[in-house]
């Protein structure tokens, strides 16, 4: 039969994920502010450079936006799980421990 082992630091491993998302939340308020200032940059006319330049730029940077949202979130996400799968490992060990006292 083979044995699980968990980590020490398995709870600060899963915390970095957490970590990395914040990074990433920074990175999406600079796209964001990068963004704004292109909006400023170009204007918001109908004239044929604001509209070539947009055209070029507001696409690729939403799409950014999202691709860095979606990463966020699964970021997050595996924060937060592993989180959850560290508290149970934690309870296996103190239940593990009460049962061979009682035994």
């Amino acid at each position: 039969m083979s044995e699980l082992v968990v980590p020490s630091d398995l709870r600060n491993r899963f915390a970095r994920f957490g970590q990395a998302e914040q990074v990433l939340a920074r990175l999406g308020d600079t796209i964001e502010q990068i963004h704004e200032l292109n909006l400023a940059g170009a204007g918001n006319t109908g004239d044929e450079i604001a509209q070539t330049y947009r055209s070029k730029v507001d696409g690729p940077t939403d799409n950014l936006k999202v691709l860095v949202k979606q990463v966020r979130g699964v970021l997050l996400m595996t924060d937060e799980n592993g989180q959850q799968v560290s508290n149970i490992f934690d309870q296996g060990e103190v239940d593990a421990g009460g049962a061979g006292r009682r035994w």
